[in-house]
This record gives structure tokens, C-alpha cells and sequence, in this order.
């Protein structure tokens, strides 16, 4: 019990830290006028890799060999890249006809949305935070997604331009984490929420969709496309694979 405890602030304090190591480059590594005045780029990447770099040593130290069974990719690669684009046909075919066939991709692009923003949000939102309070800890499903689910809502109001949108915004991305959350343990594999991930962001920012993330009615209907289409194959997979299930472990995950 006092090992799951330890476990517990250990995990929760890293992605804390995680979260605010801005801070940190800000005002103690570089100053905070030579931090706001590095390049964009470069600073976002700095925080990122700093970023996974930690989740993976507090990791390694807590798990040793068994650090990516733990976090959800150790297996599944290729079955996460499909199932991911697959999904995700909707929004690309949808978009591609909203924006007349013009698109913008870059490799830029492609890194932001595959690494910055699939990689590595799942990997500190779902695998770290949420997957080892409820797979190791035992926490359950409710109590280990509201971290994430909150941190993850309030990590996107920067797109709000008033506080409807910011409502707006958070509840959406808040509900999308939890969404996101439930897929993950529905095919306990990190790597298909990566890629769905990865794959919805390119799409919409391909297209150059010009709207906050709840978007509007016509774009949602080709995200909702996707959604209910990974929803499907969710809930057949859980059916192949009923551990996989929720049942009994919404409050306290004793499996």
C-alpha cells in the first residue's frame, strides 16, 4: 500500500512537472528575457524532448525493464498506425472538399502533429499519468482520468478569444481526453490513440481549418465521423477482449 502511495506523488508530481518545465528553462536556465526571445521552434522542442525525456527516466527508475509494457508501447505499432488512419479517412476526405483540394504539409507540420502532439501528449497525459494510476496503482477509471482530462482542457485555452469559447474549448477537450482515455483501455495500446491523435490533428491543420478546436457544425460532422467510427471498433474490440472492459473498475481497478 505505502509503494502504490509513493507511486502515486511520484507520478502525479513528475507530470507536474512536466507540465510547468517552462517554467523552470524561463527562469532559471535561461532568464526570462533570453527565454522570450529564443526562436519558437526551438523552445517548443526543448520543452517537448525535456519533456519525454522525463517521463521515461522517472519511468525507468520506478519500472526498470518493464518501463514500456508500462506505458503502453511495447507491442502494437503497426496495428496503431492503421487502426489511426484508418479513423481518421473522414476528417481528410471531409476537409479535402471543404478546402477545394488545397492543403499545406510539411515536415514541420508533420512533426508537430506526430510528435508534439500525438507522441508526446499521449504519452504523458494517457500512458504516464492516467495508465499507471489505474494499470499499476489500481486507481480507478473515473478518479485517474480527471487529472488529465483537466489539465488537458485547460493546456488548449489559449484558442479561446472570450469566455464562451473558453467553456467551450475546455469542456470539449476535456471530454475529447476522457474519450481518448477510454480508447486507450479499450485496445490497451498506446499506440492507437498516438496515431488517431496524430492523424486528427494533420488532417485538420493540413487543411487549414480556421476555427477554435470544438470547431463548428460542418467540420465536426467529419470529426464526429471519425470518432464514431473509432468508437465502433472500440467497442468490438472490448467485446474480442473482455478484460479489456470497465466493468468493476470505475472507482477502484482491483484487476
Amino acid at each position: 500500500m505505502k509503494k502504490k502511495v509513493l507511486i502515486s506523488i511520484t507520478i502525479i508530481l513528475t507530470f507536474l512537472c512536466a507540465r510547468y518545465l517552462k517554467y523552470f528553462y524561463g527562469y532559471v536556465v535561461f532568464g526570462e528575457e533570453e527565454w522570450n526571445a529564443l526562436d519558437d521552434s526551438f523552445a517548443t522542442n526543448l520543452l517537448v524532448y525535456s519533456q519525454i525525456l522525463l517521463v521515461f527516466i522517472v519511468s525507468s527508475i520506478l519500472f526498470r525493464r518493464k518501463v514500456f509494457e508500462v506505458l503502453g508501447l511495447h507491442k502494437g505499432i503497426l496495428k496503431g498506425l492503421a487502426i489511426g488512419f484508418i479513423c481518421s479517412l473522414p476528417m481528410f476526405i471531409g476537409y479535402a472538399f471543404l478546402n477545394g483540394f488545397e492543403f499545406k504539409l510539411d515536415l514541420s507540420l508533420i512533426h508537430r502533429d506526430f510528435i508534439q502532439a500525438g507522441f508526446f501528449e499521449e504519452l504523458l497525459f494517457r500512458g504516464f499519468l492516467f495508465g499507471i494510476l489505474f494499470y499499476v496503482v489500481g486507481w480507478g477509471f473515473i478518479p485517474a482520468i480527471l487529472l488529465p482530462s483537466i489539465f488537458f482542457g485547460l493546456g488548449h485555452l489559449y484558442q479561446a478569444e472570450n469566455v464562451s469559447e473558453a467553456i467551450s474549448v475546455f469542456l470539449f477537450t476535456g471530454l475529447g481526453s476522457a474519450g481518448f482515455t477510454w480508447f486507450y483501455t479499450a485496445f490497451k495500446n498506446l499506440w492507437v490513440v498516438i496515431f488517431l491523435h496524430a492523424f486528427m490533428d494533420l488532417a485538420w491543420d493540413m487543411f487549414q481549418i480556421e476555427t477554435t478546436v470544438s470547431g463548428n457544425l460542418t467540420v465536426n460532422i467529419f470529426r464526429f465521423a471519425t470518432l464514431g467510427l473509432m468508437i465502433f471498433l472500440a467497442i468490438r474490440n472490448t467485446i474480442r477482449h473482455p478484460e479489456h472492459k470497465m466493468n468493476g473498475k470505475f472507482w477502484v481497478n482491483k484487476s
